[in-house]
């Protein structure tokens, strides 16, 4: 396993010729407080990569949240983090996306159907979150997948996503309850590989899980007015 460092920024931005961007990129990163240690190379690694392909069994994932949501999100499991944390959290996480759309690169993702049902915050926060998701998948930044919740699903039942750095490296990051783990052995990328394949493959097709996102949208929270 490799992670970038200080080093790596600069060899990157030797290569690339990009001006010491990647390194103000990762001084930046490593100076937020608020952003743990081990997801600060991660947050890296997502900025440079041209496609990454996510999969999420339980909550939206952090680059989909609205600022509702991740409040919400954060607020339930850090009761007792200071409102200037929690707003620091909430204002990183929703700034990532559109640091990444606007290099073009593909995003996909694969998410447990029962995610969209299972409330976080309140039906406000829920009904604009599924829009949120339904909006960005309409301007094309995004492509979503929603998995059914079946008995026979090749769910792992933890995060995970892979990020194809060129055309020939790409690198695996796993979730766990207390971090996670970054995998940049073909082996293991390619493993990763086949099972978000087998789980797109499961899930139902691309227009199709908008239109339910957007009917549980309206049935269960009520449309945007």
């Amino acid at each position: 396993m490799r992670v970038p460092r200080a080093e790596h920024a600069d060899a990157l931005d030797a290569t690339l010729e990009t001006g010491g961007t990647l390194r103000r990129l990762w001084q930046d990163l490593h100076n937020q407080r608020y952003v743990p240690e081990w997801f600060k190379d991660i947050l890296i690694l997502e900025r440079r990569a041209a496609e990454i392909r996510a999969y999420e069994p339980t909550t939206i994932p952090g680059l989909l949240q609205t600022s509702g949501y991740a409040r919400a999100l954060v607020k339930a499991r850090s009761p007792s983090a200071p409102p200037e944390e929690v707003e620091e959290i909430v204002k990183g996480r929703t700034k990532r996306l559109p640091a990444i759309t606007e290099n073009r690169s593909l995003v996909r993702f694969i998410i447990k159907e029962g995610t969209f049902f299972r409330i976080v915050g309140d039906e406000t926060i829920m009904r604009d979150q599924l829009g949120h998701i339904v909006q960005l998948t309409e301007e094309g930044r995004i492509q979503v997948q929603a998995l059914p919740d079946t008995p026979t699903s090749a769910d792992p039942g933890t995060p995970f996503r892979v990020m194809a750095l060129s055309d020939t490296q790409s690198v695996g990051y796993v979730e766990h309850t207390l971090g996670g783990v970054t995998f940049d052995a073909p082996d293991k990328v390619r493993e990763l590989s086949t099972l978000f394949g087998t789980l797109q493959a499961e899930a139902h097709p691309f227009p199709t899980s908008v239109e339910l996102i957007r009917k549980i949208q309206e049935d269960r929270y009520g449309a945007v007015a």
